[in-house]
């Protein structure tokens, strides 16, 4: 039967990495530094249920106004670790959904970027996704669109290594998937909002 490794086991294989690479250990910039790459890694794996946010959604009644109005959130910081290099992708999410009689809280909507986006290391593309299918999912929402624009630290700081290059994906869902006149919408409103990427 294997015995997992301790916290400790996992520092000292660490610091044989850096030590392989020439790294002097007993230099005080790098003291610390097993520690700190653990930390770092470890605040991107922080498992994440949608749920906890998403099932405190509010019933607006059909006869109101905003019940079936569409809700964009702009300009969502949007950090995370890419699955292939483990290195940071940064940038902003842009998400909107149209309720079918049920809204959620507008902070709930930042939560859920984040959540999702910290809960393990990933593709850009399947966090989009997941945020996309949960809004669907836990609201009942009649579409949601997600939009992601951010740079990757695997092209800025290797490989091809070019800053200022941004990569943008779209996950797309329901009523904006299917009605391009409310996808249409979504984007005009990002644009009047003013989007960042970076």
């Amino acid at each position: 039967m294997a015995i997992s490794p301790t916290r400790d086991d996992i520092l000292d294989k660490i610091a044989d990495v850096l030590e392989y690479l020439g790294l002097d250990l007993t230099d005080e910039n790098f003291a610390d530094t097993p520690e700190r790459w653990f930390k770092y890694l470890e605040s991107f794996c922080q498992p994440y249920d949608p749920e906890i946010d998403l099932c405190k959604a509010f019933e607006a009644p059909v006869e109101n106004a905003y019940a079936h109005a569409m809700v964009v959130q702009t300009n969502i910081p949007y950090q995370a670790v890419c699955a292939h290099h483990l290195v940071p992708v940064l940038g902003f999410c842009h998400l909107g959904y149209i309720p079918s009689g049920r809204v959620v809280g507008l902070s709930k909507l930042t939560r859920l970027v984040r959540g999702v986006a910290k809960s393990a290391p990933s593709l850009q593309e399947n966090v989009g996704n997941e945020i996309a299918d949960a809004l669907v999912h836990y609201l009942g929402a009649l579409g949601s669109i997600v939009v992601i624009t951010a740079e990757h630290g695997c092209m800025a700081c290797r490989g091809v290594a070019q800053l200022g290059i941004f990569t943008t994906t779209a996950s797309i869902r329901g009523v904006f998937q299917d009605d391009p006149k409310a996808r249409q919408e979504f984007y005009n409103l990002v644009s009047l909002r003013g989007v960042r990427n970076g």
